[in-house]
């Protein structure tokens, strides 16, 4: 929140605003201009790129993790920033000549929403060139000499893969292999929640990132609520409650908040209340799966879980129940069979989990139902919304 935001608020000017303000600002899957509580990390990475200050490529790397540690929002914000000083520098002047250095461009891609070669050059290329390229009509090999040319054009580029290594992404070695194929003057940065000694790719450099500590946990919370919610909406010992629950998880943390401020919302009430809160830290699975992942999907695999997770517990004691109640909703063209199969595939992949029910008579095989992973308030809120 900056000054006039400040100012504003004590004017009064979000009166009436309600308990959720910005569901953005307390979603976590958006991450802030300027994150908060990371500073030794952004340095950490800020000498491990040194060498592009002064024109010269720095060495491949793999950023890792636990989820909720940072990687993303750092990651992303530090390469924005970079990129925005990329390109010809003031010269420096020394006693023979002038010398311009050329800093490489920095481009983040997110390998969730570019997980084929194709995409990811996709995503690459335009980033680093102006000139648009269909997402479809072209084939790789013609994608492929685009992208060579504006790299020879811009010189040389730094390019940061995250999510790496998930099961719908590929892995940090695939995506080295693909940015290697294009250029030697392509460096990869690869982020994933892996330890090194896990992964098939030997990177010259590694950085670290540990969960939050519990009172960095706070003040991103409290940063992030103060743009978020209605003035004075949730307390700071509600604050600490969900830090000491998240246990340095930003992600669950700002998950359970959010949840907290739909549930009070939908509610009409003017703060968040203790049976609020408790319902957005139960709405969000421990261990889960985070939220970016089930947004990552396309629009017809997010509207199956979007209608799973409106069904009532009833309508979800098993596979067969919860399948026929989807195959009969107007929002929904596709058969049983297929919402089955889908479903299924979707368990696979870890975003649902198949928990058998007891059977009462002890006769017969017992059925299943699948219960999602992934914080469920937040991804309704979302989804409803036109911008997912």
């Amino acid at each position: 929140m900056n000054i006039d935001d400040r100012i504003e608020r004590r004017l009064g000017y979000d009166v009436g605003a309600g308990v959720l303000v910005d569901i953005d600002a307390v979603s976590p899957v958006s991450h802030t201009d300027s994150p908060v509580g990371r500073g030794p990390a952004i340095e950490r990475l800020l000498d491990l790129f040194e060498p592009a200050f002064s024109g010269s490529l720095p060495a491949d790397a793999y950023i890792h993790g636990p989820k909720g540690s940072g990687k993303s929002a750092i990651t992303s914000a530090l390469f924005d920033g970079l990129s925005s000083h990329s390109g010809p520098q003031r010269a420096i002047q020394t006693s023979t000549r002038a010398v311009e250095p050329t800093p490489p461009g920095f481009v983040y891609v997110d390998a969730r929403h570019a997980s084929t070669r194709f995409r990811l050059y996709h995503a690459a290329f335009a980033a680093v060139s102006d000139d648009t390229v269909p997402e479809h009509g072209i084939g790789t090999d013609e994608l492929v000499e685009a992208l060579r040319g504006a790299v020879d054009a811009r010189h040389d580029l730094v390019v940061a893969v995250d999510h790496v290594n998930e099961p719908e992404t590929p892995s940090a070695t695939t995506v080295v292999e693909w940015l290697s194929a294009l250029s030697d003057r392509i460096v990869p940065v690869c982020l994933g929640r892996d330890p090194p000694d896990d992964i098939e790719w030997e990177p010259n450099e590694t950085v670290q990132f540990e969960p939050y500590r519990r009172h960095v946990l706070v003040e991103l919370l409290t940063s992030r609520c103060s743009t978020g919610l209605g003035r004075d909406a949730l307390t700071h010992d509600q604050i600490r409650e969900v830090s000491e629950w998240a246990d340095g998880d930003a992600h669950d943390a700002l998950a359970a908040i959010a949840g907290a401020a739909i549930t009070a919302e939908r509610a009409r009430a003017s703060t968040v209340r203790p049976e609020d809160l408790d319902t957005g830290i139960e709405a969000v699975p421990r261990p889960g799966v985070v939220l970016g992942r089930v947004l990552a999907l396309s629009e017809s695999r997010g509207r199956l879980l979007y209608e799973l997770v409106r069904l009532s517990d009833e309508e979800r004691a098993s596979v067969s129940a919860a399948t026929e109640t989807i195959a009969s909703r107007e929002s929904v063209d596709l058969s049983a069979s297929t919402i089955r199969r889908v479903l299924y595939e979707l368990a696979d992949t870890g975003l649902l989990e198949r928990v058998t029910a007891k059977r009462s008579d002890g006769k017969g095989r017992p059925p299943s139902r699948l219960v999602p992973r992934f914080p469920t308030l937040v991804f309704r809120e979302l989804f409803d919304r036109p911008t997912w």
